[in-house]
């Protein structure tokens, strides 16, 4: 057994009959992984109780907060809000970099995370692939410049998950090995700025057919998968195929 953390982000994608796959397909699973679904906001009222009626071993997370606690942000949602369903959430993912999220505004976001015992999930990457990777360590390196001056005191448990952009959502998925490297990057910058613990996971095109490349790395203990957790059966393979 391991304790490797494995997140379903589902986006914008999903239904309660897909929740409910879920649910049944871990229900006598009996491993130590952390297992985290993230689906919409809609669903997440109805995950949560279904997570807690039949005792699964999933646990829930949001894909998103506002970086407010309330406020006049029409369609936003605060950590404040899902604090009751959400144990974590992702911040600065590649996709909402994309909609012209800030580094302060994912800060931000962080801190709001803490404020309310969730969990932020922070994403961090290139947004093109680049040969040379010094120019990768010094992009993420600048995401990464945030963490502390928030928890550089403090003896949290932190997620990161290495997403580089060019890789998510086809088929070019980012090399193991170049993968590995970044993690082992990550790993030394943080152990060098703050106190804290921290796992690290890839996502980019990951499957149940390329995961086990990701997890063999020594720094890479989790994954965060998009595009493959849509079809239940393909996100528990991934899981049970690394028990």
């Amino acid at each position: 057994m391991n304790n490797n953390i494995y997140i379903a982000n589902l986006k914008m994608n999903g239904n309660i009959q897909l929740i409910d796959k879920y649910i049944n397909l871990f229900k006598n699973y009996n491993g130590n992984e952390l297992i985290i679904l993230c689906p919409p906001f809609t669903l997440l009222d109805y995950s949560s109780n279904k997570i807690k009626t039949q005792k699964s071993i999933l646990t829930l997370g949001a894909q998103n907060i506002h970086h407010e606690t309330e406020g006049p942000y029409t369609g936003e949602i605060s950590a404040n809000l899902i604090k009751s369903y959400s144990k974590y959430s992702i911040i600065g993912h590649s996709e909402r970099r994309l909609n012209g999220e800030t580094n302060e505004i994912i800060t931000k976001k962080i801190i709001s995370c803490l404020k309310n015992n969730i969990k932020p999930i922070l994403c961090v990457g290139e947004y093109n692939y680049l040969d040379n990777a010094n120019e990768t360590f010094k992009i993420i390196e600048d995401q990464l410049t945030s963490l502390k001056n928030i928890v550089s005191d403090s003896k949290l448990s932190l997620l990161i998950a290495y997403e580089p952009v060019w890789a998510i959502g086809n088929n070019n998925s980012c090399d193991p090995d170049r993968a590995g490297e970044i993690a082992n990057f990550i790993k030394g910058f943080v152990a060098s700025n703050t106190n804290n613990e921290i796992n690290i996971l890839y996502g980019g095109s990951v499957d149940d057919k390329n995961h086990q490349g990701y997890l063999k790395q020594k720094n890479i203990n989790g994954l965060l998968v998009g595009t493959a957790s849509l079809d239940p059966t393909k996100f528990y393979n991934i899981v049970n195929n690394n028990r």
